[in-house]
């Protein structure tokens, strides 16, 4: 007989794990079926904290989908990484837990016409979500223009711990205090709803060890099942009604209440379109039965993306060359990590200084007076950044030629609030081939106007007396400070955040939205989406923490239509 369960819950990212977690831990203890298309995740070796950014690396733990030629940057082709395994791409993220503005939630709220987006009942979820421990005094007690927090305004008891290394590398502190210096305003806490600013990076890990959505897993409840290695393909409908799924080997498992697809903004719409809910065109191109045509479905997609900027530095700014160039230093070094969590695997790259800023001149350019009213509204409001910067982010010569490393420093620039709109369509009735992935970066004028804008001005600090006397080589930078050459530079260079969202984004009705304010797919029963891909606007932030905040938020619905704890 067919395997049935109370609840399907399809992806086990960020969103997908705290959507099965908060059903499988409610009062009722419904039967909670979660399917993973990856492995178990389970090596401790993927939780080190300074190799953050070498997980993604593994094709045991990245899809490794590819972009189509984008137009914008002359043609190339960009890595669209996706996490695969327990966790999803939270286990080869870089692990930033930052929570967006106020003012971004409160237009998500207005959008959907949902007070539970508002930002007084996102923080209370945010909080739910989260453990944070805090940072070690003792390391941190000359930071606190930099990290003094509230305690109201984080959460202790969540399944995702966030924090900070033990040990602040003094690069790190060198690098905000130049920033500080140069006039940028200081924010000693940019998860408090308010991001502008400059402040020490809050991450998931702590302690040299890294947290995932998998931590949602810890201790589960016998009702609580899991699958790893089942692919999904179709949601199986019987009418307009969702009642199962079948995995690519035709293995059906049915759900006796509802099913949620959480596999992510790049995944989701794929499974919708191969069970016969999407745009009309693409669905009678592949000969795919229509259940309901929605031509938003793989539309819409945004993502915020980023150059890095990368200097040769003197001896005396870094510690991280004399490590990369030792191997019996790295041998060492990983088993100290394994013993009890310290060391350069727990230190190096793992505390870096993050700012949420605001161009002053964006609201005179020709670009910003030419967006809708709304959306020029929404930029001007107080929290709203317009770029970011990590500063002491890991340095990639130390890895790609570490033989000969040297002191150096690469600073990240990133466009946010992208007006560019990409897609995901369908090329294939094989429902194992990806779709066709088309970002559209740099279509759109107002996303070139940042870049250049965000990059002058992250260019004058580099320019400054307390950054430029300590520059050796220019290793990765644009030729000058001109429009053209910045532009060249971002073509050249700059690459997904992997932020992909809006792809099954929410809204009020079928026209402009694939899922309506309860995570309700429109037009069928029983099928909702919870993942990155509802999230209707470029949210200003890393995005794993909107995505836990969606499953969440899909959780709470769902528990509370079913008197789950009642």
């Amino acid at each position: 007989m067919a395997k049935s369960y109370d609840f399907i819950v399809v992806g086990s990212g960020a969103a997908g794990t705290i959507v099965a977690w908060r059903l499988a831990h409610s009062k009722k203890h419904p039967s909670v079926l979660l399917i993973e298309a990856g492995g178990k995740n389970d090596s401790k070796s993927i939780r080190i904290d300074a190799e953050r950014w070498l997980h993604k690396m593994n094709p045991e733990q990245n899809w490794g989908y590819k972009s189509t030629p984008v137009t914008g940057f002359d043609g190339r082709v960009i890595d669209f990484d996706r996490g695969k395994g327990l966790g999803g791409s939270t286990s080869i993220n870089f692990s930033v837990y930052t929570v967006g503005p106020r003012d971004d939630h409160d237009e998500i709220g207005r959008i959907v016409d949902d007070e539970e987006w508002k930002w007084s009942n996102a923080q209370q979820r945010y909080k739910r979500i989260e453990t944070y421990h805090g940072a070690p005094s003792d390391a941190y007690n000359n930071l606190k223009k930099y990290l003094d927090p509230k305690p109201e305004d984080h959460g202790t008891k969540g399944p995702i711990h966030t924090g900070f290394p033990r040990i602040v590398e003094q690069s790190a502190i060198d690098l905000m205090d130049i920033w500080a210096k140069n006039g940028t305003k200081l924010n000693p806490d940019h998860n408090s709803g308010d991001p502008t600013g400059l402040a020490m990076c809050i991450w998931t890990a702590y302690n040299g060890v890294r947290s995932t959505a998998a931590d949602a897993l810890n201790d589960t409840p016998k009702n609580l099942h899991i699958m790893t290695n089942t692919e999904v393909s179709r949601v199986i409908f019987h009418g307009t009604k969702a009642v199962g799924v079948t995995t690519v080997t035709g293995e059906e498992i049915y759900a006796n209440k509802e099913i949620v697809l959480s596999c992510g903004s790049l995944d989701t719409p794929r499974i919708l379109m191969h069970s016969g809910v999407g745009p009309q065109d693409q669905l009678d191109s592949f000969n795919i039965p229509i259940v309901r045509a929605n031509k938003n479905v793989g539309q819409h997609m945004k993502d915020h993306h980023h150059i890095a900027l990368q200097y040769e530095q003197s001896d005396h700014c870094s510690e991280r060359q004399t490590f990369y160039r030792d191997k019996q230093l790295q041998a060492a070094a990983k088993a100290q990590w394994e013993k009890d969590g310290t060391g350069p695997l727990a230190e190096f790259a793992c505390a870096m200084g993050i700012g949420w800023l605001k161009l002053e001149s964006l609201s005179k350019s020709l670009e910003f007076h030419e967006l809708p009213e709304d959306q020029k509204r929404h930029l001007e409001e107080p929290t709203v950044p317009h770029y970011e910067v990590l500063l002491n982010m890991a340095h990639a010569p130390h890895f790609m030629d570490p033989e000969h490393a040297t002191a150096g420093c690469t600073i990240l620039v990133f466009v946010l609030n992208m007006q560019s709109t990409g897609s995901a369509t369908l090329q294939s009735s094989d429902p194992k081939v990806p779709l066709k992935f088309d970002p559209n970066y740099f279509s759109h004028p107002y996303d070139r106007r940042v870049a250049v804008e965000a990059t002058r001005e992250v260019l004058k600090v580099i320019g400054s007396p307390e950054f430029s006397k300590d520059i050796i080589a220019i290793q990765a930078a644009p030729a000058s400070e001109s429009e053209a050459d910045i532009l060249e530079y971002w073509k050249k260079n700059s690459g997904s955040t992997w932020h992909m969202m809006g792809t099954t984004r929410i809204g009020r009705d079928e026209d402009n939205a694939v899922v309506d304010k309860n995570f309700k797919v429109f037009g069928v029963q029983n099928l909702r989406v919870a993942d990155a891909g509802v999230i209707p606007i470029v949210v200003s932030n890393h995005t794993q923490t909107t995505a836990y905040l969606v499953g969440l938020t899909a959780g709470d619905k769902l528990v509370a239509e079913y008197g789950l704890d009642d």
